[in-house]
């Protein structure tokens, strides 16, 4: 062999950006992987020498974050000459800031003598072609939107197959692991304890005639633990008790029926963490597994309650006139509408377990209340001319916060131009290491404040639009109801926050209280 071979001092640099089980287990495979690299290397490039000095692993860090520990480490070990060579799986573990990765690639390991290689992007910086690298940071960019789109399509995949991706078993069943080669399912299995007993019973009772309320009434008397004391995964059960809510989803859920169904709810964009029902024809089926009662007993059950809620259905889509307005003064509960009673009674009342006394009012009784009150308001309560001031000043606060925004919007700008300028003179040999981040830190500060209290301004902005929009409604209404005798569900929407019904236990004498939006 001719000459002297080139001595590469190696460290290994992984990244993982949660500390949850499985993107742990990933450090281990990228640390194996590179370690098979360096071996393969080896044996092939005979003019270098690869030296493993250093693994550096940092755990539960973004990697648009750059103050990670073992990063830190890596840089300080660098510029000791410890190390001469950055070995990474792929550009997504080192960075994800494309201006920031591109200082480093292009710029700190030059000055620092240090080679740096990602091998699954097929970039080395002691080659001379490497173009693709500033593109290659752009795009790592988008990674969180691709992210999404991976787990969203393997979180479909386990569904398909049948695995469970609740992080806790619907009540009566456990959660069993089971292999298929190197694919793991996580399969439903009855539990085969009270809990499995209780569901069975819970079919039984219904298919006997039993109703929600009556069923969950009876399982309390027995002190049996609802499904919130033992899981704690039924936040309508928010008394600790067992209640028709809780009865109507265990008999509903098809997964008792021993039929995998998922994939009920999904994320508006990966952008946002508001939860949306999807349709029926979105649902994932997963295939059949051995349930806690027979499919057949689950269908039976199913046409059940179809044929009951028959009865008890109102006619039409629209809601009744006070739904979700009325309000239990005792319990504080909502009271819904009767139709055989023809008026509203307390939904605590009607769910079994004693939660409160059988309160109710008649719905005409509160249209007559509602009616005669509005119109004393507007005689002699209302001040036109107060409700107009009020009005110019809520364009006068919307016009304020616009300004503002706009003048964000214009900071926010600068101090993008202020970055790229920072960059491009550290590129230039300007300022050095120390200065660059000091004062990329402080932009990134700077921006962070900015951005909040944009965020306060599209808040304060939609208030103000929810006030001046009430206002408007309010105003529009004021000579219908001098001389109106019947009121309907947009009106109620429009001008009332709540109504608390009162009733005297000893009397039965019924009160209410009515309270306005415009009286907040």
């Amino acid at each position: 062999m001719n000459g002297l071979r080139e001595i590469w001092n190696v460290a290994i640099y992984a990244r993982v950006s949660t500390d949850k089980k499985d993107q742990q287990e990933s450090i281990p495979v990228q640390v194996q992987s590179l370690k098979k690299w360096i071996l393969e290397k080896s044996k092939n490039d005979k003019g270098s020498v690869y030296n493993l000095i250093e693994i550096y692993k940092d755990q539960g860090f973004s990697g648009s974050n750059f103050q990670r520990d073992s990063f830190i480490r890596m840089k300080e070990d660098i510029e000791k000459g410890k190390v001469n060579m950055i070995l990474t799986r792929d550009l997504s573990r080192f960075a994800r800031n494309y201006v920031v990765a591109g200082y480093y690639i292009e710029d700190y390991f030059k000055v620092n003598n240090v080679r740096f290689i990602s091998v699954l992007d097929n970039v080395d910086t002691l080659e001379e072609v490497n173009d693709i690298v500033p593109f290659k940071n752009i795009l790592n960019e988008m990674y969180i939107k691709d992210c999404s789109r991976r787990t969203r399509d393997g979180l479909k995949q386990r569904m398909i197959r049948g695995s469970s991706i609740a992080s806790k078993p619907p009540y009566g069943y456990k959660i069993v692991d089971d292999f298929e080669g190197n694919i793991k399912t996580k399969k439903l299995v009855p539990s085969n304890d009270e809990t499995t007993e209780v569901v069975k019973l819970i079919y039984d009772l219904y298919l006997q005639g039993w109703g929600f309320g009556r069923i969950a009434t009876y399982l309390n008397k027995k002190n049996i633990l609802p499904p919130s004391a033992k899981l704690n995964n039924f936040p309508k059960a928010k008394f600790g008790r067992w209640s028709n809510n809780t009865i109507q989803s265990i008999l509903m859920n098809p997964k008792y029926g021993g039929i995998m169904v998922q994939g009920q709810y999904k994320r508006v964009s990966y952008k946002l963490k508001k939860i949306v029902k999807v349709s029926k024809e979105e649902w994932i089926y997963g295939g059949e597994f051995k349930g806690i009662i027979s499919k057949d007993k689950f269908y039976e059950v199913q046409k059940e309650i179809k044929r009951r809620s028959k009865g008890y259905r109102y006619k039409g889509n629209a809601k009744h006139i006070f739904s979700t307005v009325l309000k239990c003064n005792e319990c504080d509960g909502s009271m819904s509408y009767n139709k055989k009673y023809k008026g509203y009674k307390c939904s605590n009342s009607q769910r079994g377990g004693g939660r409160c006394t059988s309160h109710s009012i008649k719905e005409d009784y509160l249209k007559g209340i509602l009616i005669e009150d509005l119109k004393k308001i507007v005689q002699h309560e209302v001040n036109k001319d107060e409700l107009y001031e009020e009005a110019k000043n809520i364009v006068s606060k919307k016009n304020s916060c616009k300004k503002e925004f706009k003048q964000i919007e214009t900071e926010l700008k600068k101090l993008d131009i202020q970055f790229e300028n920072i960059y491009v003179d550290r590129v230039n040999g300007v300022i050095n290491d120390r200065n660059f981040e000091n004062i990329t830190k402080g932009i990134q500060q700077k921006q962070n404040s900015l951005l909040r209290r944009k965020e306060e301004l599209l808040k304060l902005e939609q208030r103000q639009d929810n006030k001046d929009n009430l206002y408007k409604i309010y105003k529009n209404k004021i000579d219908k109801i001098l001389s109106l005798q019947e009121v309907d569900r947009y009106m109620v929407e429009s001008l009332i926050d709540k109504i608390i019904v009162h009733e005297d236990k000893m009397t039965r004498k019924k009160s209410i209280e009515i309270c306005y939006k415009f009286h907040r």
